[in-house]
């Protein structure tokens, strides 16, 4: 991984916060974080942090890559049609999903180095995903996995976010989650962030499992913290 020393602009865009941090090429100089996330706190908080020429994007859902517009994000409707390059006309900016960029950063500086086969799972307002096979992450929409269909016609984030007051019953249906990634991708390690990242039972999900322990992956935490988004979407402009 390289990056040009330079100030770049990263911007995690999820559901409930904005995070933001600039890189100079080395390391990160600046951070900034913004509740209730809105279009005019989005502009405010860029604002604060200087005239910065180069902005990467993490964004909780779908969108259109070369155009830059915002397909659906059903976690934060408000960026729903938004073009967000069209949004900044005199700066570069790069967009890719909020958890890829997850992915990218924990790849490069986290619980993901040295391994070239990996899912990242973060739980927030809702549960996104990001594959990455033989070093490469899969474009937009794949790893869409809290969509992902667990329980009679009920989705795997709908069932976490209705199981929020209910721990047991919460870790279950995680663990049954991740179970069904096991058994589709056969991942060296999954790596699980978020404000709601929780280590699930490796007792659980063996019941889901064809061929134990052969199928068991490496089940890991997060390392790189509440910016790790942020720092991935600094990376669009790396050669990762």
């Amino acid at each position: 991984m390289a990056i040009k020393k330079e100030n770049i602009l990263g911007v995690d865009i999820g559901g409930s916060k904005i995070g933001l941090v600039v890189w100079d090429g080395k390391k990160v100089v600046k951070q900034l974080f913004i509740g209730k996330p809105t279009l005019a706190k989005l502009k405010e908080g860029i604002g604060r942090l200087g005239n910065i020429k180069k902005i990467g994007m993490g964004v909780p859902g779908i969108f259109d890559e070369k155009t830059g517009r915002i397909i659906k994000c059903p976690n934060a409707a408000w960026l729903n049609g938004l073009n967000l390059k069209n949004l900044f006309p005199k700066k570069t900016v790069k967009i890719d999903n909020d958890v890829h960029c997850f992915l990218r950063a924990e790849a490069s500086f986290g619980a993901g180095r040295g391994y070239n086969n990996i899912l990242a799972v973060a739980f927030g307002t809702g549960i996104g995903g990001g594959v990455m096979v033989n070093s490469k992450i899969l474009n937009s929409p794949a790893g869409e996995f809290g969509h992902m269909i667990i329980d009679e016609g009920k989705a795997w984030e709908k069932l976490y976010q209705a199981g929020k007051n209910n721990p047991k019953a919460q870790e279950k249906i995680n663990a049954i989650g991740v179970a069904n990634l096991i058994n589709a991708f056969n991942p060296e390690i999954i790596i699980l962030g978020g404000e709601g990242a929780k280590l699930p039972s490796k007792k659980v999900i063996s019941q889901y499992l064809l061929s134990i322990p052969k199928q068991m992956p490496k089940i890991v935490l997060a390392k790189l913290g509440r910016y790790s988004n942020a720092i991935g979407a600094i990376l669009l402009f790396s050669n990762r």
